[in-house]
């Protein structure tokens, strides 16, 4: 029962960092001056986040219903 929980506060921080690095390559100027490698590598970070959250927030699902 721990092992589901402490996946799915893991899951809750990979979707906020996820949320949060996408958001931040649309809405904050500043990010305008970074190279476009720097941004896409910034994208490509949020996107994992956001599929390892998902992941780990399904496998906790998928695991309790056993």
């Amino acid at each position: 029962m721990s092992a589901m929980n402490g996946q799915r506060v893991l899951a809750v921080i990979l979707l906020i960092i996820a949320f949060l690095t996408l958001a931040a390559s649309r809405a904050f100027p500043f990010l305008d001056d970074i190279s476009g490698a720097a941004e896409t590598a910034l994208v490509v970070a949020g996107a994992a986040c956001a599929l390892g959250g998902v992941w780990l927030w399904l496998r906790g699902t998928a695991s309790s219903s056993e």
